[in-house]
């Protein structure tokens, strides 16, 4: 981010916490209900403040907890997409804040000397955006002529089995689809197999139950949710903007995109929502805080 476009988000974070926007959205909006949170690869130091600063305006409970009644009080659940190699690190910060995440894990990526197909060079080359908005089958075309084979060994930017296998006991590890794709730009077959053989390849992994989903990019409708269900899955998470609780439809789940990266006013201003719904309506959303889809 350049540096004056990060001071302009400074001084509206301001603006947003020093007018009591802020605290308002937790009176209002948030009241008792949960926010799910949704982080990619922060620093520990970074997450650590974030959840210092959770702590003292609400509880931090699991995703599971988004269907328990709550006790009156806000509550936050932290959820992490991608299973990148640097979620490690936060495992100290987990512990001390006494939270259990979710990671959503691209199950054939981790555990392999493989990457996330936008880490690579050749998706910069590219253009990720233009990637993004391809069929499933000309993107990865795309990407095989600037070097990039999804199934390919390469530069590890995943969680190692050893590293996933040492978190266990402090995370909850889900399903992010296999390989990252736009699954609404993906056939009928390729969306199946993304969606259903993800969850076989946890449960493989882990020796455990997989039942939760969060759709890559955000991109979703009701083929994708269909499928979702079908795989056996009890929610699925999506990029919509808001808050959930025990009345949320489970397979819609709404977040809010946290910046890897935010300062801790920023992060206190993005708490409201606000931010992320002024960009999904920049992006032609819609009113309703949805993730523009294509």
């Amino acid at each position: 981010m350049n540096r004056g476009r990060a001071l302009i988000k400074e001084v509206l974070a301001a603006l947003v916490v020093r007018t009591g926007i802020a605290r308002a959205t937790r009176a209002w909006l948030w009241r008792d209900r949960v926010a799910i949170l949704l982080y990619h690869d922060p620093d520990p130091a970074t997450l650590d403040r974030h959840l210092t600063y959770l702590r003292n305006i609400c509880e931090l409970v699991p995703l599971t907890d988004v269907t328990v009644p709550s006790r009156g009080r806000p509550r936050a659940a932290i959820t992490f997409d991608d299973g990148h190699v640097g979620n490690a690190k936060l495992l100290p910060v987990f512990i001390k804040h006494q939270v259990r995440p979710t990671i959503f894990l691209c199950s054939s990526i981790v555990g392999r000397s493989r990457s996330h197909w936008w880490l690579h060079p050749g998706s910069l080359e590219a253009g990720h955006e233009r990637l993004k908005r391809m069929t499933n089958t000309e993107r990865l075309a795309e990407l095989a002529a600037h070097g990039y084979h999804q199934d390919a060994d390469d530069r590890a930017t995943g969680l190692s089995t050893d590293q996933i296998e040492a978190m266990r006991a402090h995370v909850d590890f889900q399903a992010h689809t296999r390989f990252h794709p736009v699954l609404t730009r993906c056939s009928d077959s390729e969306c199946a197999d993304e969606i259903g053989t993800s969850k076989h390849e946890i449960e493989t992994l882990l020796r455990d139950a997989c039942e939760h989903f969060a759709y890559p990019n955000g991109n979703y409708g009701d083929r994708e949710v269909c499928f979702v269900a079908a795989a056996g899955y009890k929610s699925a998470r999506t990029c919509d903007v808001g808050w959930s609780d025990h009345r949320s439809d489970p397979f819609r789940l709404r977040t809010i995109i946290i910046d890897d990266d935010a300062s801790t006013r920023r992060f206190a201003a993005q708490l409201t929502g606000i931010p992320l719904f002024l960009h999904y309506l920049k992006k032609g959303g819609g009113w309703k805080g949805q993730f523009p889809q294509f």
